[in-house]
Formats: structure tokens, C-alpha cells, sequence
């Protein structure tokens, strides 16, 4: 009995020994030194908290300046990723009139015109990558830029411009960008072959029969409001003059009134033509997966 009291004394007295070590390297941790300051940046990072990571990275870039260039990179990466684009583009500036390794240079050159992709400034990223691309020496960045010339071009509905791009991204030695080129190259084709109506037709049909127009446009509602519309004022005016001749009020005024709504049907027809296209457009690109890389 008493050895069994022994043991159990001598077992709680390992298990407090192994708690008091436990508490004791836990008590020993710098929590502030820069590679933990530096790895709880990369968690917050990693778990989609970009702007939390930022203020992280920064702690690490004062404490460890030694390592600005990477860590600012994060940095704009994260505004980027937060959805702080323009302070994203400041910082991409920055570090670039502040490095002189090759690679950074072409990565920060990709993300400038990726964050005015974003933005939906398509042609200023066109415009600035097309500058850019003679600057950057890394194979890798350079395809992806020219890829997202591309998918700018797919976006302005330039869909012409975007398949000569991924046509020729298509001849590159880098498999995957090669791959993505044939797909992006398809669907190019596919928008550039998209059901659209002609605005030029949309007005003409209207001008020889109110509401016509917006009936090509498939505007059912609309086409049978304009038919009523001028249709009534216009019979409603001629009654007028019939009855009183040109020194008719009723008709005056009605046959302005009819006139309006005649070259209003005509112009709301070249509109609904190219809401029509946009829409079709609109529709198509959301089937567009783009994925960016860091």
C-alpha cells in the first residue's frame, strides 16, 4: 500500500515537473524578436489578414532593415490583396526607384500593371506594361505581363488585340503560360463571334417603324410603348389639323410632342442596341477565371 503511495506521489511530482518546464520555455520566448515578429506576419499573411500584416511586416522592416526590399515587396503585395490598390501602386513605385536586383524589378513592374487591372483601368495597364516589358529580364514576369495585356485587352471587349496576344504567347517554352495562352486564345475568338446587334440597324428599323428597333433588340415592352406613344400622338395631331387646319393648337402642339417621342424611339433604339452588346459582353466575361500570382 504504502509503495503504491510512493508511486503516485513520485508520478504527480513528474507531472509537475514537466508543467513547470513547459511554463518555463513558454515564459522564454521573445515573442518580439524579429524572426517571430516575422512569422506571425506570414500567418496573418497566410490566413488572408493582409492589412493586420502589413502593420507586422512593417515592426519586422524596423527592426531588421537588412531585409527592406523583401519585406516591402510583401507589403505592397498585401495592399494589393487588402484591396488598397493605390497605396499598393505606391509602394510598387517606391521600392522600384529604391532596388537594383533584376528579378524584383520585373515582379514589381507585373504587379503595377496587376493593380491597375484591378482597379479596371485596363488601358493604363496596357499602356504601362507596354512600356515596362523592354525593362524586365526575367522570362517569367515578362510572359505574365504580356499575358495580362491580354486579359486587358479581353476586358476593354478588344477581342481582336487579345487573340493576336495569346496567339503569340502560344510559340513560348514556358509550358503553363503556353497552356493558359490556348485557352485565353479560344475565348478571344469566342467574344470577338458574340451575338450582337448593330446600333446603325437599330435606328433605321425605328425610323421606318416606331418601336421596330427596340423589337431587334429584344426591348418587347419598350417597342410596344413607342408604337402607342407616337402612334397616338401622331393620329391625334393629324386629327387636330384636319379639323382646324395649320392654325390648329391640338396640332402644334401634339405633332411636337410626337416628333419628340419619334426621335426619342430612334435614339433609345441605337441606345438598347448597345446596352444589348454590353450586356452579352458582360455576361461572357464573367465566365473569365484570372488568377494573379504574388
Amino acid at each position: 500500500m504504502q509503495i503504491n503511495k510512493f508511486l503516485g506521489l513520485l508520478l504527480l511530482l513528474l507531472i509537475n515537473a514537466v508543467f513547470l518546464c513547459d511554463l518555463i520555455a513558454e515564459e522564454s520566448i521573445d515573442y518580439y524578436s524579429p524572426e517571430n515578429v516575422l512569422k506571425f506576419a506570414d500567418y496573418l499573411f497566410a490566413q488572408g489578414d493582409y492589412l493586420r500584416a502589413v502593420g507586422e511586416y512593417q515592426r519586422y522592416m524596423f527592426i531588421q532593415p537588412k531585409d527592406n526590399e523583401m519585406i516591402q515587396y510583401r507589403i505592397a503585395v498585401c495592399y494589393r490583396l487588402g484591396g488598397k490598390t493605390e497605396q499598393a501602386i505606391l509602394t510598387f513605385r517606391k521600392l522600384l526607384n529604391e532596388t537594383s536586383d533584376s528579378k524584383t524589378v520585373s515582379a514589381v513592374y507585373y504587379q503595377i500593371g496587376v493593380s491597375y487591372f484591378l482597379m479596371q483601368q485596363f488601358r493604363e495597364s496596357i499602356k504601362f506594361l507596354d512600356t515596362s516589358l523592354p525593362l524586365m529580364s526575367d522570362d517569367q514576369f515578362r510572359i505574365e505581363s504580356q499575358q495580362l495585356i491580354g486579359l486587358s485587352y479581353l476586358m476593354n471587349r478588344d477581342w481582336r488585340s487579345a487573340e493576336k496576344i495569346f496567339n503569340e504567347l502560344k510559340e513560348t517554352d514556358i509550358l503553363e503560360a503556353r497552356q493558359k495562352a490556348i485557352v485565353y486564345s479560344e475565348y478571344a475568338n469566342k467574344g470577338a463571334n458574340l451575338p450582337n446587334r448593330s446600333p446603325i440597324l437599330a435606328g433605321f428599323l425605328s425610323t421606318i417603324v416606331p418601336g421596330a428597333g427596340r423589337l431587334y433588340t429584344g426591348r418587347f415592352g419598350d417597342a410596344v410603348t413607342s408604337i402607342i406613344t407616337v402612334g397616338i400622338t401622331g393620329w391625334q395631331a393629324y386629327d387636330g389639323f384636319n379639323k382646324d387646319g395649320l392654325s390648329s393648337a391640338k396640332g402644334w402642339t401634339l405633332g411636337t410632342l410626337c416628333g419628340i417621342f419619334y426621335a426619342g424611339n430612334i435614339y433609345g433604339s441605337v441606345i438598347s442596341a448597345r446596352v444589348y452588346n454590353r450586356h452579352v459582353a458582360d455576361e461572357f466575361l464573367t465566365t473569365l477565371s484570372i488568377e494573379f500570382p504574388y
